[in-house]
């Protein structure tokens, strides 16, 4: 990229100086209008655009880390890949925006708008010429938003495939008519959150956990394209002369959300090409060639892959219960300058899968699902794949609200510690001899102090030690229904203490 030309920089710098007066004082400032405005790749960490006018601006790769956007103004803006981890949101305009692949790990996005709108801009020299930009569509695919806060936040119609929401708080949250494809809800709270016409495919409904009955229509399938074999033929055949030429002739096979049953792909050529969720049941793909392929979240339930080529292929998510991949080749693809490109099956479904005689040892397999699967000889580590990707470093951020009653105590094996106070996301607990070390995670007991029969286990993660105070910050680590039978009898008993 460019160098930035530095009066550019300097006109940036003092809008945003204006807008921090501003929001001190608005008669000694003025509010900042960046809309439009590339913000691209900049800087903008700990920086407070609270209310600022944002719709349309160019954020992509911008870090945003612990910045201010409450109440902000993003309609139509594309975020690509920025980087708003500890960020606060609260309230903030987000209809329209690309946040494709957004960092948003232990944000605070309560509130927040992310239902669908179109952004109209003007060209021409009279402004009367409106040009349409965006799908209309906000898109969260693949964002990482692990432990944020999302309570109330509006999700009708918005594009959730592939997101982590691990330990996020969707309390209220609304869901009309959102696509949840390949979405992780792992740990996540979803209670009081509404869902109806809301899209799920089966693998993520059946490991998502929601606490209260549904209505009848509240998931639906994803809308496929059916596609007639003959057709779909037709376009790897195309396909292949596109890989063959280098690109010159044919063209490359790209679909998303179309179904094709029963397709014979013995010793076919789909190296590159992106079928990302699509659903190809029972189709043979013996011996067929997938390298470097981007096949996320597909359904290829009762596939047969013998001695496929797999290597670099993206597989994330995918279900790939029942199928046969006896001696899959899914060694990584060195690229240019020394790099090593794995074949991605992180949190694939291969439930009754026969995955013997294999080369899967290299590939990424953290969070697959590996039921009833054969692995002999396959260089798979299931016991190493079970757990989900580590979190980023934990940090404490005193958003929810503490309480001192009724009081809790969480018994360790190094001893028990009553808690300062507590929240629904995590305890100070008095502990004069500092047991633990940040970012350590242990397992303990939480029991209400005047209720003993009320308990739970939880995993506790160390956020902060205040040897001097004898204090030790620690939140959860994901969500059992004990943990949060315990905290909503914790709550309602304070409830009925503060009358």
């Amino acid at each position: 990229m460019a160098e930035r030309d530095p009066k550019e920089i300097d006109e940036l710098r003092t809008i945003i100086q204006a807008h921090q007066a501003w929001l001190k004082r608005p008669s000694s400032g003025r509010r900042a209008d960046l809309s439009f405005r590339d913000l691209s790749r900049l800087n903008l960490e700990r920086v407070s655009l609270a209310g600022a006018k944002l719709a349309g601006a160019d954020l992509s790769n911008t870090r945003m880390v612990k910045s201010d956007l409450t109440q902000a103004d993003l309609f139509g803006a594309d975020m690509e890949a920025v980087n708003l981890s500890g960020a606060t949101l609260t309230g903030a305009d987000l209809r329209g925006a690309n946040l494709h692949r957004a960092q948003l790990t232990d944000a605070n996005l309560r509130g927040a708008d992310f239902r669908a709108g179109e952004l109209m801009e003007s060209s021409g020299p009279d402004g009367n010429q409106k040009a349409t930009r965006g799908t209309g569509t906000t898109r969260l695919t693949e964002a990482k938003m692990e432990r944020s806060i999302l309570a109330g936040a509006n999700f009708t119609g918005c594009d959730l495939t592939g997101a982590d929401l691990n330990d996020a708080d969707l309390t209220g949250a609304e869901l009309t008519s959102a696509v949840l494809m390949g979405t992780d809800f792992c740990g996540a709270t979803l209670d009081g959150a509404v869902f109806g016409n809301t899209v799920m495919d089966h693998a993520t409904l059946t490991r998502t956990f929601i606490p209260f009955t549904l209505p009848p229509d509240a998931i639906v399938q994803p809308n496929y394209t059916a596609m007639p074999v003959a057709e779909f033929l037709e376009l790897v055949e195309r396909h292949e002369r596109w890989v063959d030429s280098g690109g010159a002739d044919g063209a490359r096979l790209d679909l998303d959300l179309v179904s094709v049953a029963g397709a014979d792909l013995h010793g076919r050529t789909l190296a590159a090409a992106r079928l990302r969720r699509c659903r190809l049941p029972g189709a043979r793909l013996t011996k067929a060639s997938l390298e470097m392929a981007e096949l996320s979240y597909v359904d290829l339930d009762e596939a047969d892959l013998r001695d496929a080529v797999l290597r670099g292929t993206t597989l994330r998510r995918a279900y790939l219960a029942h199928t046969l991949m006896n001696g899959v080749d899914a060694r990584p693809v060195a690229l240019a300058g020394g790099r090593d490109w794995p074949a991605n099956f992180e949190g694939a479904d291969f439930s009754d899968a026969d995955l013997r005689d294999s080369t899967m040892g290299p590939a990424v397999v953290r969070g697959a699902v590996f039921t009833n699967a054969l692995t002999d000889r396959s260089g798979i580590d299931v016991s190493g794949a079970a757990g989900a990707f580590p979190p980023p470093p934990p940090e404490e951020r005193r958003r929810q609200k503490r309480f001192v009653h009724p009081g809790l105590v969480v018994h360790t094996e190094h001893g028990s510690f009553p808690a300062r106070n507590w929240s629904v996301g995590g305890l100070c607990l008095l502990a004069v001899n500092q047991p633990y070390q940040r970012g350590q995670t242990f397992q303990a007991r939480v029991v209400m102090a005047d209720r003993q029969e009320v308990a739970a286990v939880a995993n506790l993660v160390v956020l902060h030690r205040d040897e001097e105070r004898g204090q030790l910050s620690v939140c959860f680590h994901q969500y059992g229904d004990d943990l949060k039978a315990l905290l909503k009898t914790a709550f309602l008993e304070h409830q009925k203490m503060a009358g």
